[in-house]
């Protein structure tokens, strides 16, 4: 959806480490669609060669080098990105340390009950550290949204940038495709009436087994007319009837649907899959970090990250969904499963939860 930033604004916090070099690619995103961005950098941070500061010189990037005397003040942020977060600007932020100016600004964002987003990196033995978990948990508790670094048997690295993106893009915007909701007819109402309660009991057992929790992740059937699917944000474990919605068709890019709510943001790659699959009735989308992130189950896993709510991602998994019975696992964003109905798609990811933790 262009411009769907539009009017938002964005503070970038970097910091030092290494993967710094790789924000220009999520802020030029974010100003192409739209988005107001400043970006501040940590004492480290301004460490950089001049080649590598040249490249946050984006049209509608404002680099702010810190407090002003002269009194300027920064629009009221949408949403704050600390990323890189090394160990050191991570233990600050948990612990309410506001001795730069970034820190300041993010510590006023999130006692201000604002939008923040923080991307950890650091080397395995700080990762291990206690404090580093008990960081990560207060922070998650007073609202901030910690995305799980990238974690191998060498390093523990920020994730790919495209997954701090899509972070961003879901808790600004919720859905990025181009869509036209069309009004309620009888047939709406009877696919409702028909398949609400598989949907409610097949998402409430997904929730209770912790195979998804909260508004992650989406369920949807093929049925006469299109695609009964979740809304956006639904809660999965206690859906209500209004948190279903139905995809009539794609037209010039933009998807058609009926019903109270947004269809999932997931919707495009969920088409793309039935497309693909004439066969398959039913397809769940899931987020089991013991699945997700399980090494003995990363042969399922695709080689490239899938972007979230956009089409043309689908040839990145319909191998791997083909080759392990209707199962794969979406790097760094949850499993897909498909079947011919919800409970049989979710007897399936039951069996490789279990696969995950035989020993």
């Amino acid at each position: 959806m262009k411009n769907c930033l539009k009017g938002k604004v964005i503070y970038v916090f970097g910091t030092g480490a290494r993967k710094i070099t790789h924000i220009p690619q999520a802020i030029r995103e974010f100003t192409i669609d739209g988005a107001r961005v400043y970006t501040m950098m940590s004492d480290t941070g301004r460490i950089l060669s001049e080649p590598s500061l040249s490249n946050f010189n984006i049209d509608g990037n404002t680099n702010v080098l810190g407090y002003s005397k002269k009194g300027e003040e920064l629009p009221l942020e949408d949403l704050v990105l600390v990323a890189p977060c090394t160990f050191n600007t991570l233990n600050k932020l948990a612990n309410g340390i506001t001795d730069t100016y970034p820190l300041t600004i993010t510590a006023t964002s999130i006692g201000a009950h604002r939008k923040v987003i923080i991307a950890p990196t650091m080397n395995k033995s700080l990762w291990s550290h206690p404090i580093t978990s008990e960081s990560i948990r207060r922070l998650e508790q007073w609202g901030c949204k910690v995305i799980w670094p990238n974690i191998t048997p060498e390093k523990v690295t920020m994730i790919h940038i495209e997954k701090i993106a899509d972070s961003v893009y879901h808790e600004l915007v919720k859905v990025k495709y181009d869509s036209k909701n069309v009004p309620i007819d009888e047939l709406f109402k009877k696919l409702v009436s028909v398949h609400y309660f598989e949907f409610r009991k097949v998402g409430r057992e997904l929730s209770d087994t912790d195979l998804t929790h909260g508004s992650a992740g989406c369920l949807s059937m093929r049925v006469n007319g299109g695609t009964l699917v979740t809304s956006s944000g639904s809660q999965i474990g206690s859906l209500s009837e209004d948190e279903l919605s139905l995809v009539k068709k794609v037209e010039n890019g933009k998807i058609i649907w009926q019903g109270k709510r947004l269809p999932s943001s997931e919707s495009p790659i969920l088409i793309e899959l039935y497309k693909r699959f004439p066969k398959v009735d039913a397809i769940i989308h899931s987020h089991c970090p013991r699945i997700t992130y399980d090494p003995k189950m990363q042969k399922y896993c695709t080689q490239e990250y899938i972007r979230y709510g956009v089409f043309g991602e689908v040839d990145k998994v319909s191998e791997i969904i083909e080759r392990n019975n209707g199962f794969a696992i979406l790097r760094y964003h949850g499993e897909i499963i498909s079947g011919k109905s919800l409970d049989k798609a979710a007897s399936k990811l039951r069996k490789r939860l279990e696969e995950a933790h035989e020993k």
